[in-house]
């Protein structure tokens, strides 16, 4: 996809950071900026923080935010459908009804 075709996609996450708990909405901001590094690539001036990202996703960082957000980077960086929000979270009847966005 390029970058008009995400621009609905982008419309969702921003919606669904605005409703989501702290924890959750840290994971879709990575996870929207992991789909800018993958539309228009990374840069020279990005790729150390962008190994770090991916270094971090699989936890380790010592900050569960920052890991919640390295996990979405990783995941939009991939294309991957977005991870479901944690079950106690608001936001989880909003992301099953965006989620077929990301499926087309």
């Amino acid at each position: 996809m390029d970058k008009n075709e995400r621009k609905p996609h982008f419309s969702i996450i921003d919606t669904l950071i605005d409703s989501s708990e702290p924890l959750w909405a840290e994971y879709l901001r990575g996870y929207h900026r992991g789909i800018v590094a993958q539309v228009f690539g990374v840069s020279d001036e990005w790729i150390e923080e962008h190994r770090m990202l991916l270094d971090y996703s699989i936890g380790g960082s010592g900050d569960s935010y920052i890991d919640s957000y390295a996990r979405g980077y990783h995941d939009g960086y991939e294309g991957k459908t977005p991870e479901s929000p944690p079950l106690s979270s608001e936001s989880s009847k909003s992301l099953n009804i965006a989620s077929n966005a990301w499926q087309s």
